[in-house]
């Protein structure tokens, strides 16, 4: 424990305690229903980057779905390790968060979660580590109708197709580029693509490619964004 505590004090500024003591509370010993030991927290903040504690109760599950707070926190950490705390009737609730978390995680993602049994809630009985935030996943990428339209034409399709285009930029960088959740923008000229820096909210590109959008021609802003994506990781060298 004291080398997880002192990972803690070693990589924060403020809130120290409060943060070794939610970190902490998410040990599962071997003896709970699902277990979560400290060696994997201590990983998960051994990871190159910045890391992140999320507090939540069950009853944020709805808020989520309308939010997804955490699904944009998925795609911008390595690894994403969740605690639950199970009274007997938080089964059905839990399984609702392990779900959707799976589903919206990457096979290049460190996933883990561990089930604790109590005899009453605690205020936040979901805690969440994001770590492993690098500012090359710290990108919000906005599409014009048009794109968004085609993408949703055919989900499986363009999952793979982007996968395989990160699966590229990730080999030339060295650094695991994590899904990118693109959100519609009517307010953009329909076959346009835009990136902006989340943490300041500086645009860092803004392209139009064609007047034409097929699963052909997405190659060509697919093309653009591996340019994009090389260079942006060349000048923050992905730190």
């Amino acid at each position: 424990m004291q080398e997880l505590i002192k990972c803690i004090e070693e990589n924060t500024l403020n809130n120290s305690n409060e943060i070794q003591k939610c970190i902490t509370s998410m040990i599962c010993q071997e003896d709970e229903l699902v277990p979560l030991d400290e060696k994997s927290l201590l990983d998960a903040l051994n990871i190159t980057g910045e890391f992140l504690v999320l507090k939540l109760h069950y009853d944020d599950f709805e808020d989520e779905v309308q939010n997804q707070v955490i699904k944009y926190k998925i795609s911008q950490s390595l690894s994403v390790i969740v605690s639950y705390e199970d009274d007997s009737d938080s089964y059905d609730k839990i399984a609702n968060f392990v779900e959707y978390i799976h589903d919206i995680s990457d096979e290049k993602q460190n996933s883990v979660f561990g089930v604790k049994k109590v005899s009453k809630l605690s205020k936040y009985p979901v805690k969440i580590l994001f770590s492993g935030i690098l500012p090359i996943n710290q990108l919000k990428m906005s599409i014009g109708k048009k794109i968004y339209e085609l993408i949703n034409s055919d989900k499986s399709y363009f999952q793979e197709k982007f996968k395989q285009y990160r699966d590229e930029v990730s080999k030339n960088i060295g650094v695991p580029l994590l899904p990118i959740f693109p959100s519609l923008d009517e307010n953009l000229n329909e076959f346009r693509v835009k990136l902006v820096d989340i943490l300041d909210n500086r645009v860092i590109s803004e392209f139009d490619v064609c007047k034409e959008v097929t699963k052909d021609t997405m190659d060509m802003y697919l093309q653009k964004l591996v340019y994009v994506y090389s260079v942006l990781a060349d000048e923050k060298r992905c730190k």
